[in-house]
């Protein structure tokens, strides 16, 4: 189901299918119905899991993120980076990979740039992002 994540571009609509699909997945595991009024909580408890699909794949594209602003292709990181030539169409921007990254960071383009160079401070911060992403996940829910 996850193959190839590390290149999506995840929007709100494409977290709430990842998370529904989950729970789709420990709910055919319980052979509940789906008349059955059961919450995602009680399922999840039952089980002893927590949600952990979407955390996979933030942690797999972070980690790429990083792989690829090291590495010593430069039209990998022009892609990434959205650096292209051409006309920007009309409308609203859609939502680009770098958007991903920026939002989970919490850090700016440059400031991305520059920690990705040095590994481990990269996987800290990855570490880090991944956590307040359940940390905020778990207080909503």
């Amino acid at each position: 189901m996850t193959y190839g994540a590390e290149g999506w571009t995840l929007r709100k609509r494409d977290q709430k299918k990842i998370n529904s699909a989950e729970m789709w997945f420990y709910r055919r595991l319980l052979r509940v119905s789906w008349k059955e009024k059961r919450t995602d909580e009680a399922i999840l408890a039952e089980l002893q899991v927590r949600r952990h699909l979407l955390e996979s794949i933030r942690k797999r594209k972070l980690s790429f993120f990083g792989h690829i602003c090291r590495s010593k292709c430069t039209l990998m990181k022009d892609i990434i980076q959205g650096k292209l030539e051409g006309k920007r169409g009309r409308g609203r921007p859609r939502a680009a990979y770098l958007d991903n990254i920026k939002t989970w960071t919490r850090r700016n383009s440059t400031e991305i740039y520059t920690m990705t160079e040095r590994r481990e401070e990269w996987r800290k911060l990855v570490q880090k992002a991944v956590r307040a992403a359940n940390a905020s996940r778990s207080d909503a829910g």
